[in-house]
C-alpha cells in the first residue's frame, strides 16, 4: 500500500475511527494514539489490507486495538493494586526479611530495565501518576508509556516466576 493510499484512507475514515476509539476508551489522547497506530501499521507494511472493504477493516482494527488497550489497563491496575498491597504489608509488618526482598526487587528493576522504562515504572507505580501524567512529564505518547509498562511487567512476572522466594 502506498503512502498516498494511506493518506486517502486517513482523510476519508479518520473521524469515524477516532469517534469509535473515543467511545470505547473515553480518552482523547489514547484514542488518537490507537487510530495513529492503525495507520502507522499500514504505512510500515506490518498490516496488509484488502482494498475491497477498507472501512470495515479499519474500524475492526480500531476496535481490536481498543480492546487490547483496555485489557492492558486491567492488567496494570491489578499489578498496581498488588504492588500497593505489598508495600502496605511491608510498612505494617516491617520485618528485615521483607525489607530485603523489596530491596532485591528494586535492585532487579534497576539492573534489568532500560532507563526510560525504569523512569516510567517509577512515576506510574511508585509516585502513582496516571499514564497521561507520565506521558506529559516525559514528553512521550501514552502508547509509549503503556508499551514500557507492559515490558516492565513482563520482566517482573518472569523474575517472580523464576525466583518465587522473592516474595
Amino acid at each position: 500500500m502506498t503512502r498516498k493510499d494511506v493518506e486517502s484512507l486517513f482523510k476519508t475514515h479518520y473521524m469515524q475511527m477516532y469517534h469509535l476509539a473515543l467511545t470505547l476508551l473515553f480518552d482523547e489522547a489514547e484514542s488518537k494514539d490507537v487510530v495513529s497506530d492503525v495507520f502507522a501499521s499500514l504505512l510500515s507494511g506490518r498490516t496488509v489490507m484488502r482494498a475491497d472493504n477498507a472501512k470495515a477493516f479499519l474500524m475492526a482494527s480500531v476496535h481490536h486495538r481498543c480492546l487490547n488497550v483496555l485489557q492492558h489497563k486491567k492488567v496494570q491496575e491489578r499489578f498496581a493494586r498488588l504492588l500497593i498491597e505489598d508495600s502496605d504489608t511491608l510498612a505494617s509488618d516491617d520485618t528485615a526479611e521483607q525489607q530485603m526482598q523489596m530491596e532485591a526487587l528494586m535492585r532487579y528493576l534497576q539492573d534489568n530495565l532500560p532507563p526510560l522504562t525504569q523512569e516510567i515504572f517509577r512515576l506510574r507505580y511508585l509516585q502513582e501518576m496516571t499514564c497521561q501524567e507520565v506521558a506529559e512529564a516525559l514528553n512521550v505518547s501514552r502508547q509509549t508509556v503503556h508499551t514500557h509498562l507492559k515490558q516492565a511487567l513482563e520482566r517482573i512476572r518472569a523474575y517472580f516466576n523464576s525466583n518465587s522466594k522473592v516474595i
